[in-house]
């Protein structure tokens, strides 16, 4: 497969950059027409700094305080450097007393989320955000959100690279990238597919983790 690659910079700092590749792309539970990649901002320490800054930044203007950062798909490290701004003194919050923690998923076999229980005390009674690498459906978190929920935690935002939606549940999606960045971006369910309508084969599969060729 080969196929242009696009490289998409932030408005807001031309550091913080991502990917995106045309063609026909199928997740769990939708297809679409480009490939999204966000290596760079989850694997990049200089990326992944300056992308961490700009999303504390929606978290201080709205003066929304939070104890744990829950990462799925592989960004930990990302996470990490997001903790560190949220609690960091800054002009919005000059003298801030609390410790962020950093928590990646376990899966059951049915995919759902779980806590071992020396991890529960993370979640329950915390005020929790989601990161995430890519919103197509918002599926994905909206199943972290009910174990969440589950765990007695309390969802304060959620956050992304890239959202091809921008409110899940009630909650808005703070995100660095959006369909206004990326407007040929396409997202459907599976029947209603124009690729597989016309025949097309599928490129890639792809999920938080990237794509493998098919």
């Amino acid at each position: 497969m080969e196929k242009p690659i696009y490289t998409i910079v932030s408005k807001s700092d031309d550091r913080v950059f991502i990917h995106a590749m045309p063609g026909h792309f199928v997740t769990a539970s939708s297809h679409m027409n480009y490939y999204v990649g966000t290596s760079d901002i989850k694997h990049n320490h200089d990326v992944s700094v300056d992308t961490a800054m700009l999303m504390a930044r929606y978290y201080a203007e709205r003066s929304i305080e939070v104890d744990t950062v829950l990462c799925l798909y592989e960004t930990q490290a990302l996470g990490a450097y997001l903790a560190h701004e949220l609690s960091r003194p800054n002009m919005l919050n000059p003298n801030p007393n609390n410790t962020v923690y950093v928590l990646g998923p376990e899966y059951d076999a049915q995919g759902n989320i779980i806590f071992r229980d020396n991890l529960r005390k993370l979640i329950t009674g915390r005020r929790v955000i989601l990161l995430i690498s890519c919103i197509t459906s918002g599926k994905t978190i909206e199943r972290a959100m009910e174990s969440v929920t589950y765990y007695g935690g309390n969802v304060v935002g959620i956050t992304s690279i890239f959202s091809a939606i921008d409110n899940i549940n009630g909650v808005e999606v703070n995100t660095v990238f959006n369909k206004e960045d990326l407007p040929a971006y396409e997202a459907y369910t599976p029947h209603e597919c124009p690729h597989c309508r016309a025949g097309e084969k599928v490129d890639a599969i792809s999920n938080g983790y990237g794509y493998s060729l098919l």
